[in-house]
């Protein structure tokens, strides 16, 4: 009966060391302007990007390539990864616009990913989800938004600019 006692306490014990309470998960974003994490692609196209307050604008005659790099705190985050970055562009034009951005995901010699999107936006919209532009971690087959480095290339054409920017990322919550 000892025996049967001691296994069964020991059993126990095992499973209390080795199951994992069930939590809730919250999301969290870092949500920034643009200026802050958006720059002209290559010197050339700094004479058409103006960085406003509220939005990096091309204001010249021709299309302008932006990068936008993503920080976000990667050390809280569930797998170290985000989960989405989500985009805002506006266009101040009388026509219709397309904008073209690509994330690319990872650093310089590593083993990146890129998902290219394209958007149509009315002329000026007032609509925020007219020119809403969206990165889901699924969106990158391979895993890349798990190196936990994302940033975006933006072709703006003349007229439009992008205007916030987030990353989100779930955080584990409290045991329920």
């Amino acid at each position: 009966m000892k025996l049967a006692t001691t296994i069964a306490g020991l059993t126990l014990a095992v499973a209390a060391v080795y199951s994992v309470p069930a939590t809730a998960q919250e999301f969290h974003a870092n949500a920034s302007q643009p200026a802050a994490r958006c720059q002209a692609a290559l010197p050339v196209f700094d004479g058409q990007i103006r960085k406003r307050p509220l939005s990096v604008q091309n204001e010249g005659t021709r299309g302008a390539f932006i990068t936008c790099g993503f920080e976000f705190n990667a050390g809280n985050a569930v797998n170290f990864a985000p989960v989405m970055v989500d985009t805002y562009f506006y266009n101040a034009n009388d026509a219709d616009a397309t904008v073209t951005c690509t994330g690319v995901t990872g650093w310089n010699g590593g083993d990146n990913e890129q998902v290219a999107l394209e958007l149509v936006i009315p002329s000026r919209s007032t609509d925020p989800t007219d020119g809403n532009l969206t990165w889901f971690d699924t969106d990158f087959e391979g895993g890349g938004m798990e190196t936990s480095l994302i940033a975006i290339s933006c072709l703006l054409p003349p007229g439009v600019g992008i205007n916030d920017t987030y990353i989100w990322w779930e955080v584990p919550g409290e045991p329920v």
